[in-house]
């Protein structure tokens, strides 16, 4: 008997748990949080910015490729390759020791055709003065006066020759054409080279001042030139600053404007090349780097909604209007470029509407709507 209270007992008590448990699980399932309600915003108009980024090829002005103009072997190189160098600082030294001769040989000829010179002045005068006591003829004359021409024209000849040696001579210094810095050198002391080869010596390139260029296709061409009402040859003028950003992230200090656009469309993309140029005072770039230009679209006057106001259904946008606190569906057209958090409204809002803020996809359409404090 006793063991069948016990039983009883456990029993009980089991029952008892259980229905304790149910009714605080149940209690919990039934408890609701507290109804916040969603966030709204009014429709208002305002200026704006819309950046875009393009990818750009970067190179220095006026870069100088440097080739020899005469031939011979390299028998020293005057500059650390890389380093800053002048304008007219010798770079490269090309065996100077046959041209050293040549220009000698030519101050020989010259010095040659100068006395041939004034051995037909002398014959010359003395042919004129025994044609003036009748010892002589036209022919003796005219033949001294042209002995000296000819002495004349070998003079001029030898004197060129000389002009020529001492260049070519003066060419055996490679100096740099302008101010800026070295590239590497191809060819190494001992190696033969000549103004024919394919490979220059090297490059000097100015990185102060950039030439930056990006492709652009027609329709962001157009795009842009409508959105400053002009036609495209007038955007140089009218579009404002741009910024360039190395690859790793990095901005460079000073901005640039976009100064030329081509006037021809690449066949093979059907796209334009737009030029800008950039003060590279800090030398964050080279000649040859790339990099990326980001052009701001400057709007006047436009609506600008989160993109967390929004929901899409079969690539269409829509939000919710709150109507007299029931959320009524809009469909809205949006500004082709975007910054990733909010859209530019092109049609679909008016000043003055009030619309969803955010979590729009939780929402139905006709459902009554608390607004957030």
């Amino acid at each position: 008997m006793n063991k069948r209270i016990w039983i009883l007992v456990f029993l009980l008590a089991g029952l008892l748990l259980a229905g304790g448990l149910y009714f605080s699980l149940s209690g919990s399932e039934d408890e609701e949080e507290p109804d916040e309600g969603y966030r709204t915003l009014t429709i208002k108009l305002q200026d704006y910015t819309v950046s875009r980024e393009f990818t750009a090829t970067i190179e220095t002005e006026n870069p100088a490729k440097i080739r020899p103009q005469i031939s011979g072997r390299i028998t020293k190189i005057c500059v650390k390759e890389g380093s800053h160098v002048k304008k007219g600082q010798p770079l490269i030294i090309i065996d100077q020791a046959p041209y050293q001769a040549a220009v000698r040989n030519a101050e020989a000829k010259v010095a040659s055709a100068k006395a041939q010179l004034a051995t037909a002045c002398l014959n010359l005068e003395g042919k004129e003065e025994l044609f003036s006591q009748h010892v002589v003829g036209n022919f003796d004359l005219n033949k001294a006066r042209n002995a000296k021409a000819e002495a004349e024209g070998a003079l001029a000849e030898a004197q060129a020759n000389l002009e020529t040696a001492r260049n070519e001579l003066s060419y055996t210094v490679v100096t740099s054409p302008s101010d800026g810095v070295l590239s590497m050198i191809e060819y190494r002391i001992g190696e033969l080279v000549d103004p024919s080869m394919e490979t220059e010596l090297t490059n000097v390139t100015d990185p102060q001042r950039l030439l930056v260029y990006i492709s652009m296709s027609e329709k962001t061409l157009h795009d842009l030139a409508d959105n400053y009402k002009c036609r495209v040859s007038d955007l140089p003028s009218l579009l404002p600053a741009v910024t360039l950003v190395t690859y790793w992230g990095k901005e460079l200090q000073h901005k640039g404007h976009i100064d030329a656009i081509s006037g021809n469309v690449e066949e093979s993309t059907g796209s334009l090349i737009l030029r800008a140029s950039f003060e590279n005072s800090e030398e964050l770039f080279r000649n040859g780097s790339n990099g990326t230009i980001i052009i701001p679209y400057e709007l006047k006057n436009v609506i600008v909604i989160p993109q967390e106001a929004t929901y899409d259904i079969l690539n269409k946008q829509f939000v919710y209007k709150v109507v007299d606190g029931i959320a009524k569906a809009c469909e809205i057209k949006v500004f082709p470029y975007d910054n990733g958090m909010d859209y530019v409204v092109t049609d679909g809002l008016e000043p003055g509407d009030v619309i969803i803020a955010e979590g729009a996809g939780l929402v139905k359409d006709g459902m009554r709507i608390k607004v957030k404090k």
